[in-house]
């Protein structure tokens, strides 16, 4: 079988390479992952790849994505190499889509068997088309993602016409892990009842089948709603405190989201913020079980580095409450605002944003614009303060902050309009 080598290490490269080839692979290689996506592209791109997470240009991350994403492309079974046995690496993988996941250095008899299992997969899962599932009372149509364990589809659902998204697992061929992070997605999910928090309708898990029916959402996301609309700043305040509303309601279900960022800020045709992407979810009413526990285990790090919270950073997972979710919202606004992050982040590492968010302070816009509404930055800094204690106690008390100072925007320019 064919198999993508991507890796920045020319030294590590031409030893992933030897042992590849000795067990009786074609190795192709890639120093950077921009030489990764042109293979990848290629008619005969080998569907089984190892991708380094940290390379220059294009990281393996951002490789993975564009792979798992594209409805187009074949299926491809990805291994991520890390360089540190790192929860935040493992889950954000994991989260873009990854199959598995290695740790530098690596066991030349666990690569092996890795590969070995990975083959298998491959063979089994046709290279582009896969049959179109039949779920009762659901009329199936195309698929609009997919990964090696789960497919999304779009649907119909028969009892009210209504298009939904199918998320259905492979539960021949997931692991006890994905299985556990699928159930507790559906469960966290059910608990939620917000008009600006995509709905899910309908669910089943067990030894024969796994889905998931939610709300379709197809006017894109945040970022390109912002993108390409580019809204002025009244408009995106008013879009946030719906979103701080959606996870306020999320908060006192006992559901802390840990993974708010664009991407899971879904815009509907009429201009709409709906959350999704409950994976990384916590519930804050209940112990966790084992399960739950290896995904929050204290000093590890749970998250998308770009937006995570101070607290994250440090991988204090256990005191973790909704104020990560209001840090979070704080990031994206500022984002949405300036166009620029309030630290002073690297996005090519990973570590460094990680490193940036947990010991400093995040700047005070008017450092980077200055005469920017001062008001508006008093609100932002207090969702940003690096103390949770220090930030708006809930997501309700943020998203009333912005309205209150919208109503008295709209106050002061009815006294000044002439009678």
């Amino acid at each position: 079988m064919k198999v993508l080598i991507a890796e920045d290490n020319a030294l590590y490269r031409a030893v992933l390479q030897r042992h590849i080839e000795n067990w009786g692979h074609e190795a192709v290689v890639a120093k950077d992952g921009t030489a990764a996506m042109e293979i990848l592209n290629r008619d005969d791109a080998p569907r089984l790849v190892i991708l380094d997470w940290q390379m220059p240009g294009m990281d393996g991350i951002d490789v993975c994505r564009a792979v798992k994403r594209d409805p187009d492309h074949p299926f491809t079974y990805v291994v991520m190499l890390t360089s540190r046995d790192a929860q935040e690496d493992i889950v954000a993988g994991l989260d873009a889509g990854a199959d598995d996941y290695l740790t530098k250095p690596i066991e030349p008899a666990l690569l092996r068997s890795r590969l070995a299992a990975a083959e298998r997969i491959v063979k089994l899962v046709p290279p582009k088309e896969w049959a179109v599932p039949r779920i009762d009372g659901y009329d199936v149509g195309e698929m609009i993602g997919k990964g090696v364990f789960a497919t999304v589809w779009k649907a119909v659902r028969q009892a009210t016409g209504e298009t939904v998204a199918l998320k259905i697992i492979r539960v021949d061929l997931a692991t006890e892990d994905v299985f556990g992070r699928f159930a507790r997605e559906i469960e966290l999910m059910k608990r939620l009842d917000h008009p600006n928090i995509a709905k899910i309708y309908d669910s089943q898990i067990d030894k024969t089948l796994g889905f998931y029916a939610v709300e379709l959402i197809e006017g894109g996301t945040l970022e390109t709603f912002v993108k390409r609309q580019s809204p002025k700043p009244a408009a995106l305040l008013v879009l946030v405190s719906k979103v701080c509303d959606a996870l306020d309601h999320a908060h006192q279900q006992g559901v802390v989201h840990r993974d708010l960022k664009p991407s899971n800020i879904m815009m509907t045709a009429d201009g709409e913020p709906k959350l999704v992407d409950f994976g990384l979810a916590r519930s804050m009413f209940r112990a966790a079980d084992s399960q739950s526990a290896m995904h929050s285990m204290e000093g590890t790090v749970i998250g998308t580095p770009l937006f995570m919270s101070p607290e994250q950073a440090r991988g204090r997972n256990e005191s973790i409450d909704g104020r990560a979710d209001v840090y979070a919202l704080g990031i994206i606004l500022y984002v949405m605002l300036l166009r620029k992050h309030p630290h002073k982040v690297k996005h090519h590492d990973p570590w460094e944003t990680i490193r940036r968010i947990a010991e400093e302070q995040a700047r005070p816009p008017s450092e980077l614009m200055p005469g920017f509404n001062r008001d508006i930055e008093r609100i932002m800094m207090k969702a940003l303060a690096s103390k949770p204690e220090d930030r708006y106690a809930t997501a309700g008390a943020f998203g009333k902050a912005i309205l209150d100072y919208l109503k008295q925007q709209l106050r002061e320019q009815r006294q000044k309009s002439p009678k």
